[in-house]
Formats: structure tokens, C-alpha cells, sequence
């Protein structure tokens, strides 16, 4: 089987090939198409799944079926280890074939993977779907076998071992589903992304009807915000009545709630009763979309839990009580799969739209077109974006063409010849697909680009030359960026400056910090002191002593509050303080751990031992912020001195987009506190060339000199 990059499976055979296809050929396949490293307990795994499955499809030998391997839902993130069609059902197989994994966390992942695929898997919606749980060595005997209801067509969870699968397939092959179409297998595996419309109502209603505590960034609900909201309702609303496509430019300083009106857009929109309101909030920011996910899950599940308890508390009969609850029960994994429709990551997004496209012309008259040969030939609709109004929260954080054209060529083996486009390019281009309307949001986070090769503002004005049936709207402040500035040409801008945020609404003490920490970071030492004088509500302090600064943040913080330690992401000796930044890439567990649990566990913010940097930070806040200074950055002779730490020693960055990212980083985590911070800088130690005491004294010096108090 001949594979390229743009197939959700890594491997797929029919259930007849199965059996005739050695092992070899299967793990050569899997390990060319495997994005991750593949090492011997990885091709371990697989032989034992190869093992398990020609066991428990024996009896089926000869039918066409359908097998894959490694299976990615559309733009939702989670990967099936196995897929087998079969007779008009789906088998969908997670295997424990290690002994490091939590029992109830897999099986939890798996029953997401049903969900996910039940919500927003276009050939899964009338498909029954059968999770197995395959423990291939276990002691088992053969499983219950429950019917699914007519509604859901999900059978529930079942354990197997590698001699109990067999039977167990049989049982449910029995069980009487009414007449099932056979599955189409490239349609199934070619599905496109397309919510039910149930989730679709969910999604409308979800954050309408309650705050979320963990993630609100203001609890005040400003008149800068609500203008902006607004002003971005009625931009929609003209668009669809008009049937025009808009672009839609966003800025704003740090904690300014950009991230809040993206939700709220994308979950409050106007004219529910019309089937095209179709919204989704896109992120680039892995860290950012983990959290907001998770929080808007939990929160939601217990809503749900206790308007549950309140109707269940108006029954009477303890038997029609019972029944009443099997039927409503509320899940975590079709909560999180609501939640999904409308925040989902910029890369899955993006990744889905890369599909069935070719290259057509060259030079100025290149463009990407429908690929009418591609194999999905069923009848959802694959080309064309699910969503008429794409949020994108970031979005100067947009790949520069060079860094975009590169990823598709190497990801995407169909698209060799994609063209030198930047991100914005292309995902406007994906929205112009739409006949009628669409609305593309930008919301832009002012100096917050953090890393290389992203493209910044001016690359949606350089791209939007080339959709001259676009419009844009922008506020006058994007002009303070001197390349828009000059960008502008040739551009009908319509400004409107109701779609600037200029109020902090994170440091809700404090409306002048991001200017306070735009001096600092700039040596603006003047206007830097002039501005901590009027910051008497929130409260920054300075120390030496790790320890002291713990204290105070202990001190400081309210039962409710979360606090933290941050850190720049170059700042690499501050492990001999025993502060531990997080890596780049973190996991969605350590991610969530750190931002939302609780006092007691080790792991989460509150013990100052793991630390975050911008990374993980940016888009969020915490209450109360200890942050560490390293030498990465230093004050020496009314300058910064700008450093990464790479083969034991400190070396010098000279590259200007570099030395503004790692500006930048500084500046997001210092604009991450909502009600004070406290600035440690380390004393150092002559005796490590590595932590030189002149690499601190000159940036405490500095600190010190504008004004902040010390502990």
C-alpha cells in the first residue's frame, strides 16, 4: 500500500489482505509513515497488534473488510491504534500492550475516540461504533455484550484479551442493528470533518449559559470588550445578509481579553435558528487550547451533573429514577467532544483543509484548486470549511511563507509543488472556498511574537492583496506597526478603531502594567518609574532570596487564587534553584496539571517547582506570579545583553528576530499576573562559570533603580 502524507491512517489493507500481507511489509509501512520516532517497543507493539487481529478476524478471513492502523480523527487530534470495518460496524481498538499506562485513563481516551468520531466524523454518524479495550496477554473471559441504543449506535466498552476477542466479535455481529449499509472503506477513511447538528446547538449555547471560572480573564465585563464584541457581531451579520467575505483585524494590549471575545464569538453568535452559523475558535497555542478545553469541560460536566441531581430529586420512583439517569447520563468524553467543535488547534484545522487540493499555474498566477480525482467520493463535503467565521486567536504568530511552503512540502507528499505561500495565504484562501460569505477574525497580541518564523501582522495585509473580493476591517492602531504601515497600500482598509482593546483587563488592579513592562523592557527608565507610582493597587516587589519571594506570594494569595512560578524559555540555569522549566512541546496532562489542579498535587502551579514559560503562558494568567530572571537576558551599561545557553555556556544572540522573540518572551510572562508579581533575580555564584554573580547584578541593579521595593 502505497501511502503519503495526507492519509489519516499510516497503514490500511482489507481484512482478506490481512492474512496474506506479511508482517514486514505492514511494519515498513507503518514505521515510512510514522510522523513519531519508531523504536523497538513501538514495532513490538505493532506485531502484537498484527498477532491479535489475524486471531480475532480468523473466522472472517475472507471477507474485503476494512483494517487501518494509527487512524486521525479530522481536526480533533486523537489517533486510533486500530480500525476494523466490518459488516456495517466499526470496531474502534486501543491496546495495552505496556505496563506503564493508567487502565481508567486509556479507557477513558478511548471512549473520547467513539465520541469524537460519533460528533464529528461525517461517514461515522449512522455507523454503529464498538470500542474494545485489547489487553492481547490478559486472563479474560468473554465479555457481556450490551445493546447500543437506536439514537447513539455506540455499543459500550468492552474488554478483551487476544483468546476472548474472537468470540466477542461474533456476539456483537449478532446483536440486532436492523439492516446496515457495508461500509464504503475509502470514504470512512477519507471522512471529512463536519459536526451533528446536535453539537452544533451545544456549542451556540455552551459558554452562553455560565462563566468558567479557571479561564475568565476579567469578571468584569468592560465597555472596551463589549464594544469590540459587538462591533465584530454586526461585522458577521453584515457579511452573511451582504454575502461578503471579510477580514477582521483585532489588536489589543496584553490581558486585554482578546481570547475571551474569541470564545464569545464563537459560542454566542447571533441567529441561532440559521443552519449556517458555523463558528470555530483556532489557536496555534497547544498550551493554550489544552487548558481552555479542559476548563470549559469540567465546569461544564458539573453543571450538568447537578441540573441531573435536580431532576432527578423531582422522581419519585426509584425505578423510573434509575432509568431516568442511564438515559441522561453525563459523560466527561461528550462533554469534551462539544467543547471541541468550537476550540480546536490551527494545525489540525489546517491540516484537513491540505486535503484534496493540487497546485495549478505558476509564478503570479499560481493557485490551489480541488483535486477532482481525490479518492473521497461520498457525499460530505471535504473542500470547502465546515465554518463560515474562523477565529484566530494569535495571529500574528501565522507562519512566514518560508516556514509554511517548507512543513507542507515535507508533511504533505502530494503538494511537493506547494506554492511559496505564508499561513495567512492559504487559510484565507481556504475560506474563499465558501460561495456565499465568510468572515476571517485576527486577533492580535501587540510585541507577542515569540518564535521563529512567525509571520506577524503584516503578513494578513500582504496576503489579502491577493482575494480582492475580501474587504478588511482593522482599528488605526495597526498602523503603529511601521511594516503594516508601509503594507497598507493598495489595501481598502476600513478602520475602525472599536477593534482595538486598549484596557488590561487581566491586572485588574493595575491598567497601566503593560505599559510599565513595555518601559522596562524598553529602558524607557523615566517613563518607567513616572508609571510604578500609579501602580499602588498592584503590588511587584523584588528579591535575591527564592524562598522569601515564595513566602510572599503564599502570603499574598487568597484560597481561591492561583499562583505560580514562570520563566523565560532561554532561561536555563535556574535549575540549580531548583526551579524546573517545562519543556516547549509539554503535554496536555502536565499542561493541565500545572494550570488546574489543585494545592495538593505536586505538579500543579502552586508548588513554584515546575515552571512555566511563554510558552505555556501565552493567551493565560494566573493571580499571583513569581518570576525568575536569568541570565538570558541582562542589563549591562544601559543595554540589554542578550544570551542562550547551549554546550555548557552562555552564547551571544545577534539576530535581531531572535533578540526581539526573547524580548518578548519576558515580556508575556511579566504581563501574566492578575493581581501583583514578585521578581527574583539570582544571586549567582563566582564559583559556576555558568551563574557568574556579574551575569544577575547589573539587571537587580537595574530593576531596583526603577522603583520596585524590595522584600
Amino acid at each position: 500500500v502505497n501511502l503519503n502524507r495526507m492519509n489519516p491512517y499510516q497503514y490500511k489493507c482489507s481484512i482478506k489482505q490481512l492474512f496474506s500481507i506479511d508482517d514486514d511489509t505492514i511494519i515498513g509501512q507503518l514505521t515510512q509513515n510514522n510522523s513519531f520516532d519508531t523504536n523497538r517497543k513501538t514495532v513490538e507493539s505493532w506485531l502484537s497488534e498484527i498477532s491479535t487481529l489475524r486471531t480475532a478476524l480468523r473466522d472472517f478471513s475472507n471477507e474485503d473488510g476494512l483494517v487501518a492502523f494509527e487512524y486521525t480523527i479530522p481536526r480533533v487530534d486523537g489517533r486510533i491504534d486500530c480500525v476494523v470495518g466490518l459488516r456495517g460496524l466499526v470496531f474502534v481498538l486501543e491496546f495495552k500492550t505496556g505496563s506503564s499506562q493508567d487502565d481508567n485513563v486509556d479507557k477513558a481516551q478511548l471512549e473520547q475516540y467513539v465520541t469524537d468520531l460519533k460528533n464529528f466524523h461525517y461517514e461515522s454518524y449512522d455507523t454503529p461504533l464498538v470500542p474494545m479495550w485489547v489487553v492481547p496477554d490478559a486472563e479474560l473471559s468473554v465479555p457481556r455484550v450490551l445493546k447500543p441504543s437506536v439514537k447513539e449506535k455506540v455499543f459500550p466498552l468492552v474488554t478483551v484479551s487476544k483468546e476472548t476477542i474472537s468470540e466477542t466479535i461474533k456476539k456483537v455481529l449478532k446483536v440486532d442493528l436492523g439492516n446496515l449499509e457495508a461500509i464504503n472503506t475509502d470514504n470512512w477513511l477519507l471522512s471529512p470533518y463536519c459536526p451533528t447538528s446536535n453539537i452544533i446547538e451545544a456549542a451556540r449555547k455552551l459558554y452562553a449559559e455560565h462563566e468558567v471560572e479557571d479561564i475568565n480573564i476579567s469578571g468584569a465585563k468592560g465597555e472596551d470588550l463589549l464594544r469590540t464584541t459587538d462591533a465584530l457581531m454586526n461585522l458577521i451579520s453584515k457579511a452573511r445578509e451582504q454575502k461578503e467575505k471579510y477580514l477582521c483585524l483585532v489588536t489589543g494590549v496584553p490581558g486585554a481579553g482578546k481570547t475571551l471575545i474569541g470564545l464569545t464569538v464563537a459560542t454566542r453568535y447571533k441567529a441561532e435558528d440559521r443552519h449556517d452559523n458555523r463558528s470555530v475558535y483556532l489557536s496555534g497555542n497547544r498550551p493554550l487550547v489544552m487548558v481552555l478545553q479542559e476548563a470549559l469541560t469540567r465546569d461544564a460536566v458539573q453543571r450538568k451533573k447537578d441540573k441531573l441531581e435536580s431532576e432527578l430529586a423531582s422522581i419519585i420512583d426509584k425505578a423510573e429514577r434509575k432509568a431516568y439517569k442511564k438515559v441522561n447520563k453525563v459523560t466527561k468524553a461528550e462533554t469534551e467532544s462539544e467543547i471541541k467543535q468550537f476550540i480546536q488547534l490551527i494545525p489540525n484545522w489546517r491540516s484537513e483543509y491540505l486535503k484534496g487540493i493540487c497546485v495549478s499555474g505558476q509564478g503570479e498566477n499560481v493557485s490551489l484548486i480541488k483535486d477532482t480525482s481525490y479518492r473521497y467520493k461520498g457525499t460530505g463535503d471535504w473542500y470547502v470549511p465546515y465554518d463560515h467565521v474562523s477565529i484566530y486567536d494569535e495571529a500574528q504568530r501565522a507562519w512566514e511563507a518560508k516556514e509554511n511552503s517548507k512543513y507542507v512540502r515535507q508533511k504533505e507528499s502530494h503538494l511537493k509543488n506547494f506554492p511559496e505561500w505564508s499561513e495567512p495565504r492559504f487559510l484565507l484562501s481556504c475560506m474563499d472556498r465558501h460561495d456565499d460569505w465568510a468572515v476571517y477574525i485576527c486577533l492580535i497580541g501587540n510585541g507577542q511574537d515569540i518564535n521563529h518564523g512567525e509571520a506577524g501582522t503584516v503578513e494578513w495585509m500582504r496576503s489579502i492583496k491577493h482575494f480582492r473580493n475580501w474587504k478588511v476591517y482593522a482599528p488605526h492602531d495597526i498602523l503603529n506597526d511601521a511594516n503594516v504601515a508601509a503594507e497598507v497600500g493598495g489595501v481598502d482598509v476600513n478602520y475602525d478603531d472599536c477593534l482595538h482593546l486598549s484596557t488590561d483587563l487581566r491586572s485588574i488592579r493595575a491598567d497601566n502594567l503593560a505599559k510599565f513592562v513595555d518601559c522596562l523592557l524598553n529602558i524607557e527608565t523615566e517613563e518607567a518609574r513616572n508609571i510604578l507610582t500609579q501602580l499602588d493597587k498592584y503590588p511587584i516587589r523584588l528579591t535575591r532570596d527564592l524562598q522569601q519571594a515564595k513566602n510572599w506570594i503564599k502570603s499574598n494569595a487568597r484560597s481561591t487564587e492561583r499562583f505560580g512560578a514562570l520563566a523565560s524559555s532561554k532561561g536555563q540555569r535556574l535549575k540549580p534553584d531548583a526551579l524546573v522549566l517545562l519543556p516547549t512541546n509539554a503535554d496536555k496532562k502536565t499542561v493541565v496539571h500545572w494550570f488546574l489542579g489543585d494545592r495538593k498535587l505536586v505538579t500543579s502551579s502552586y508548588y513554584m517547582e515546575d515552571v512555566a514559560t511563554e510558552f505555556q503562558v501565552q493567551g493565560l494568567e494566573i493571580d499571583w506570579a513569581l518570576v525568575a530572571w536569568d541570565a538570558d537576558m541582562r542589563y549591562n551599561n544601559g543595554c540589554w545583553s542578550q544570551h542562550r545557553f547551549n554546550g555548557g555556556k552562555w552564547q551571544n544572540i545577534n539576530k535581531e528576530d531572535i533578540r526581539r522573540y526573547q524580548v518578548n518572551a519576558y515580556r508575556v510572562i511579566l504581563t501574566r499576573a492578575r493581581r501583583g508579581m514578585v521578581i527574583y533575580v539570582p544571586t549567582g555564584s563566582d564559583e559556576d562559570h555558568t551563574r557568574n554573580r556579574k551575569f544577575y547584578d547589573g539587571t537587580y541593579a537595574y530593576l531596583k533603580s526603577l522603583g520596585i521595593k524590595e522584600l
